[in-house]
């Protein structure tokens, strides 16, 4: 018998990717502000309320939810409060709406963000054990996961991972189309020597990442970098190369940049390991 999954943040594009992955093995319900399809069921973290049919027979979650940080818009304080409450504010609702059903979980699988690195670790490659950084980010990203842990601490969720998001590759939405935009205006981007490392992965992976949390009953934080790493040069010459025929060599990057080898220990196997396959199966999306 199908097991019941329920997954926050259903319009974000790591859900409708991660969707599809799921739908085979789980019932799937989702959480929404505006409900349409028949799996889908109301909340609205800033009342409290979450409707109760949700949480029926879900053995696992898979936190998305987030209102986006970089929307243009200023940081206020307001803003900040809004960020906050999306993310760690849905956490608690739907833990203690859990205490209060008297249900526990077997995986709770929440987002976080590579946000909670300082990057400034004596070392080339940078562990989920990396020191952190300073400021609302990092801040944001460590209650974000000590809300996922409350699940397990609680005793609501027997396993519970964190999956710390990095610059999405998707033809979409995500960072991609900002690369794309940029080498369209200046073709002269792929001769630029600039080495600093874009923390990337292709939604696909990072969606399955998420599927393989569920799957695998993981525990801990995880990051959720490719394995290949490239630099912004390399990210416009694999464009370039890609979708206007140069022939750039992708060679390998030797700067400060996040690995993501525990998820990989573990058994994940990456379908789009370097940054020139992730673009030829964007473009041939």
């Amino acid at each position: 018998m199908k097991e019941t999954i329920l997954i926050t943040g259903a319009n974000s594009h790591v859900a409708r990717v991660l969707v599809p992955l799921l739908a085979d093995k789980y019932i799937i319900k989702l959480l929404s502000r505006s409900p349409l399809a028949s799996n889908e069921y109301y909340w609205n973290t800033a009342t409290g309320d979450v409707d109760p049919e949700a949480l029926a027979d879900v053995k696992h979650i898979i936190h998305l939810a987030g209102s986006k940080l970089n929307d243009g818009s200023p940081l206020t304080e307001e803003r900040m409060k809004l960020v906050r409450d999306s993310r760690i504010g849905a956490a608690d609702l739907l833990r203690k709406a859990l205490i209060d059903r008297k249900q526990t979980l077997k995986t709770f699988v929440s987002a976080s963000a590579i946000g909670i690195y300082g990057f400034t670790d004596n070392t080339l490659e940078i562990d989920e054990n990396g020191h952190h950084g300073i400021g609302f980010n990092t801040d944001l990203c460590v209650d974000w996961e000590a809300a996922a842990d409350r699940f397990k601490s609680d005793g609501v969720a027997e396993h519970v991972s964190k999956i710390r998001v990095s610059l999405v590759f998707n033809p979409e939405s995500g960072i991609f189309p900002v690369y794309q935009s940029m080498l369209s205006n200046n073709a002269n981007l792929p001769n630029k020597e600039n080495n600093a490392s874009v923390p990337w992965n292709h939604i696909h992976d990072m969606a399955a990442m998420f599927a393989f949390a569920v799957e695998k009953q993981l525990d801990g934080a995880y990051n959720s970098v490719a394995p290949i790493a490239a630099s912004t040069q390399q990210v416009f010459q694999a464009i370039s190369n890609v979708y206007h025929g140069t022939d750039y060599a992708i060679g390998k990057f030797e700067g400060k940049h996040l690995i993501a080898k525990k998820i990989q220990e573990a058994g994940f196997i990456f379908k789009y390991p370097t940054i020139q396959s992730a673009i030829e199966a964007i473009k041939n999306n």
